[in-house]
């Protein structure tokens, strides 16, 4: 595999989260969102699907979670990426059930289990 190719697939694939995080930060129908990446993307729909689900579950809980960790809990950018990477990533893809909670119960949920 040449280096070329590899760069652009991770540029491809940035781009993918991007859209995503945008439509869904937007409250679009998850429907709607499909097809926009689909479309504009030029991905299949299996694709696109993997793309708002790991946006869903995994993406947008740690973004809103490390933001709430810098704002309201006083860690410096570092620790919360830490926490987020040590402990979040873990906590959300053993148990997709935390990324319906809010950033505070998500935070103490995985408090408890960690500390």
């Amino acid at each position: 595999m040449n280096l070329g190719s590899l760069e652009e697939r991770q540029k491809r694939n940035n781009e993918i989260k991007l859209v995503t995080a945008a439509l869904n930060e937007t409250k679009v129908k998850e429907d709607e969102i499909l097809r926009i990446l689909m479309k504009v993307c030029d991905i299949g729909r299996k694709e696109a699907m993997n793309a708002l689900q790991n946006e869903k579950f995994m993406l947008s809980p740690c973004r809103e979670l490390y933001h709430y960790l810098i704002m309201e809990k006083g860690f410096d950018a570092y620790d919360a990426d830490v926490f987020v990477h040590k402990y979040a990533r873990t906590a959300l893809a053993g148990n997709s059930e935390l990324s319906k909670l809010t950033s505070a119960k998500l935070f103490e949920a995985i408090r408890k289990t960690n500390y």
